[in-house]
């Protein structure tokens, strides 16, 4: 038995409906784009952009599966749960920090200035009373392998409503399921921005609908966290950037051209790694530059 016929296997036996778990394993996917290029093209022999869709099923932990009440993760309870948001009311309070969370952002803070303070401008006269260098653990995630299974590419792109639809064609087929089997229980799913606003699109094309299929009402997309994190970050980096055609604007871009750094380059949305490592030598050296014009007789609240 080949690599990729046993991967099947497992995958279609990883989406087997289980009576004792109302809930299907999380399918992760995203879109996909693969160049083959051809350094001497010809007729009928040139570059090829290929456009699909890949993804991966995440098996969640069984000591958590355990640990939490099975009947919440019905497709009913999640539809009984959707119908009281509509009459929910939307509070200021539910999106303002708690007072333990103030603390940490405030401990995160201390953390930050006396990293650089540490690093770059002095050294605390006793460590054991100094504010440690490391940032307080929030919410530690177990150290533990996850249980996933990779699906094959998919020769379908999840840029528009016909092409999520044909994805979801494809990952049935993958899954080993039926139509009614896979619609009968809640799958969560997790994808960019793009892809949930098509799924949306074609939700509201199919509706109403008296079939689960056409429905698609057992399906909640949420955004995948690295999405998240990349849409969060590129937006207050963007907002601080500044316009770099006016050399009195202080805007981001300023600290970069000072660090030698070509700020033209800094937002990258292909590399999400580098704008954070801008990101983070821009906030660095506006703490190392607050730390040199506080007054000396200061400086020992922060060592």
């Amino acid at each position: 038995m080949s690599l990729a016929t046993e991967a099947a296997a497992d995958l279609r036996v990883a989406m087997r409906l289980n009576q004792s778990v109302p809930i299907a394993p999380t399918i992760c996917i995203v879109n996909i784009d693969m160049e083959q290029r051809v350094h001497d093209p010809s007729v009928g022999h040139r570059s090829h952009t290929f456009r699909g869709t890949w993804g991966y099923v995440h098996v969640p932990d069984s000591e958590l599966v355990s640990s939490l009440v099975l009947s919440d993760l019905s497709l009913q309870s999640y539809h009984a749960s959707i119908e009281k948001v509509k009459s929910m009311t939307i509070e200021p309070h539910i999106f303002l920090p708690t007072p333990a969370e103030d603390q940490t952002d405030a401990m995160v803070w201390k953390v930050q200035i006396a990293k650089v303070l540490f690093e770059y401008l002095a050294v605390p006269k006793d460590r054991a009373t100094a504010i440690p260098m490391a940032s307080p653990v929030i919410e530690q995630i177990t150290p533990k392998k996850p249980t996933i299974h990779m699906l094959k590419l998919m020769n379908a792109s999840d840029n528009s409503a016909e092409g999520v639809g044909q994805v979801f064609q494809l990952i049935i087929g993958q899954s080993g399921l039926s139509v009614k089997d896979f619609f009968s229980r809640l799958q969560p799913m997790d994808g960019d921005l793009g892809t949930v606003q098509n799924f949306n699109c074609l939700k509201s094309q199919r509706s109403p609908s008296a079939y689960p299929q056409d429905q698609l009402n057992n399906v909640i997309f949420q955004l995948g966290a690295s999405h998240t994190l990349w849409n969060i970050a590129t937006a207050i980096f963007t907002h601080q950037f500044g316009n770099m055609s006016n050399s009195k604007d202080c805007g981001a871009w300023q600290y970069l051209q000072a660090l030698g750094f070509p700020a033209e380059k800094a937002i990258q949305k292909k590399d999400f790694t580098l704008m954070i490592n801008q990101m983070e030598k821009v906030f660095e050296s506006m703490l190392y530059y607050c730390l040199r014009i506080v007054p000396h007789d200061l400086t020992h609240l922060f060592i």
